[in-house]
């Protein structure tokens, strides 16, 4: 019997350290409008992917820090779940699709990047990339109803919309692409391409279409109507100062060798403030979003019940 009360203690002894544990990483650290989190909650916020190798000293050390993004976050996904903001499963696609592409990689080896992480495709994908697309969809929810400050407004119209007209072309280009082993080479092809055409011995869409090296080359070189300040400052400084219908000699661009034919130039005057409202307030927002919804998340906080527990 002896023996078997030996092994007995040393078993529960043996569990006593677990149990503490769990204890404390169960125990409550904040209570949000009535809803209670845990240390355990504080351990995703360090290591979502691996909550559970995080040790609950490291939560204690950084416990002020922890406590207050576990209210900022609570608070965010509850004013979500009021507002029905949601991400549906095909802006969810979607934005996978951008991540794969921003990162110039296939699912797969994005799989094998996150794996490293100990965090397979679908936690990112429905815990981690979601939560990060339903914060941004409640922050432009929330913002466009904020009062917007007008001198602000005032001051990105004078910046970057008032002043003079501003020049429009239409125009066609044929470009060869050249570097510094072969550019004398390159102009030299280019100012023979000129002499053809300006010699009527073939239209400057067919030259375009026979030698040029981009996209436009199928259209006859059509670049379309454009702003002087779309293009580089050399493409621009040239069309000023042509005519109508009139095509360039060839002149260089860090692009390469370009001739251009300038089919049209327009002047528009600059649009007026209430013309152009709408953008500001667009630009402003883009400008100010997250001082904005700090605005908003301290204004929250201070109607929202917290209980630290902790």
């Amino acid at each position: 019997m002896k023996f078997k009360t030996v092994i007995f203690l040393l078993l529960f002894l043996s569990f006593v350290p677990l149990f503490a544990e769990e204890q404390l990483v169960n125990k409550m650290v904040v209570r949000v409008n009535g809803k209670v989190y845990t240390i355990y909650d504080c351990k995703k916020l360090l290591r979502f992917e691996d909550p559970a190798s995080v040790p609950t000293q490291a939560v204690l050390d950084r416990k002020d820090k922890l406590i207050d993004q576990l209210i900022n976050n609570a608070i965010s996904k509850q004013e979500a779940e009021a507002l029905d903001v949601t991400v549906p499963q095909e802006e969810l696609d979607a934005a996978v699709e951008s991540v794969l592409a921003q990162n110039r990689m296939t699912r797969e080896q994005f799989e094998k990047e996150l794996a490293k992480n100990n965090m397979t495709f679908d936690v990112y994908m429905n815990e981690v990339l979601k939560e990060q697309l339903l914060i941004l969809k409640l922050k432009k929810r929330i913002i466009v109803t904020m009062d917007v400050d007008e001198r602000a407004l005032r001051e990105i119209y004078e910046k970057e919309f008032s002043g003079e007209p501003e020049l429009y072309f239409t125009a066609s280009h044929i470009i060869m692409q050249a570097n510094d082993g072969n550019d004398a080479e390159i102009k030299e092809a280019m100012t023979a391409v000129y002499k053809e055409v300006a010699e009527g011995k073939m239209t400057f869409a067919e030259a375009a279409k026979s030698y040029s090296q981009d996209g436009s080359a199928a259209n006859g070189g059509a670049l379309g109507t454009f702003s002087a300040k779309d293009m580089v400052p050399e493409f621009s400084e040239r069309l000023a100062v042509m005519k109508e219908g009139e095509v360039s000699e060839p002149f260089r661009t860090r692009y390469g060798w370009h001739i251009v034919k300038l089919d049209k130039i327009e002047k528009h005057d600059p649009p007026t403030y209430n013309d152009s409202y709408e953008m500001l307030r667009s630009i402003y927002f883009q400008r100010n979003v997250e001082k904005m919804f700090q605005t908003w998340l301290k204004k929250k906080r201070s109607e929202s019940k917290i209980d630290i527990l902790l």
